[in-house]
């Protein structure tokens, strides 16, 4: 049982520098990804702004092209007024001469429309870019400096999670899995040393009888109150 208990000690200190080391990372991490996320989010935007720009151009070119249409046609409208006979024809031109006139200009206060439209779509992707140039700076920056990091602490990394897999198969699955279950539930602290007769995990004082079984190493001791792995610490008897 002992050599079990030495295991989880073992395990719980490479797990305790893994973490030292995860921490040296800051929220760099977090931030990267955040960074990420918002800098695709702002090109997608700018993205689908430049699709609604060449969507108000091709309207555009089709407004102009059936308003010159129809300034021809009020062309030929008014060359026939000349040619009229009677009344009825005249005002049968002079109405569509009319209708004629009313599409024109239909047809120029849509395309002075997505003249506005597109002026303030362009001034919304100009913003878009000084923003996308200034997080795309920063997320270089940050995966540089994330990059060093992880290069000064690659290889100690490695070696850690090689001793870590090496004790681990040394523990018996089940209680690995506790372990873990354990670690997971109380901020990465599975295996916690009996210090001033106290849990050092959740800094309760245990009881003499408890403080003597962990001592001894015959079983394993769960924290009454934390429910970590309780372990004697060789500074106790210092």
């Amino acid at each position: 049982m002992k050599g079990l208990v030495d295991n989880l000690v073992r395990l719980q200190e490479f797990d305790n520098r893994l973490y030292e080391l995860t921490m040296q990372k800051g929220d760099l991490p977090l931030l990267i990804e955040n960074l990420g996320d918002d800098l695709k989010d702002k090109q997608s935007r700018t993205q689908s702004l430049e699709e609604r720009i060449a969507k108000l151009k091709s309207d555009r070119s089709m407004f102009e092209k059936e308003v010159d249409a129809s300034k021809a046609q009020l062309k030929k409208y008014d060359e026939q007024l000349y040619a009229v006979k009677n009344n009825k024809e005249y005002d049968a031109i002079s109405l569509e001469i009319d209708t004629k006139k009313a599409e024109v200009e239909e047809l120029e206060s849509k395309i002075i429309q997505t003249l506005e439209e597109e002026e303030q779509l362009k001034s919304e992707i100009e913003e878009l870019s000084t923003e996308v140039t200034s997080l795309d700076k920063q997320l270089k920056e940050n995966r540089s400096e994330l990059e060093e990091i992880n290069q000064q602490t690659k290889e100690e990394e490695g070696r850690l999670h090689a001793k870590r897999e090496d004790v681990a198969k040394l523990i018996e699955e089940r209680l690995l899995a506790k372990y873990e279950r354990i670690r997971n539930a109380k901020s990465g602290l599975a295996v916690a040393p009996v210090k001033r007769n106290s849990c050092s995990g959740c800094y309760s004082n245990l009881p003499p009888q408890l403080i003597v079984e962990v001592r001894k190493a015959e079983r394993l001791i769960n924290c009454e109150y934390c429910g970590r792995i309780l372990v004697w610490a060789d500074e106790n008897d210092a």
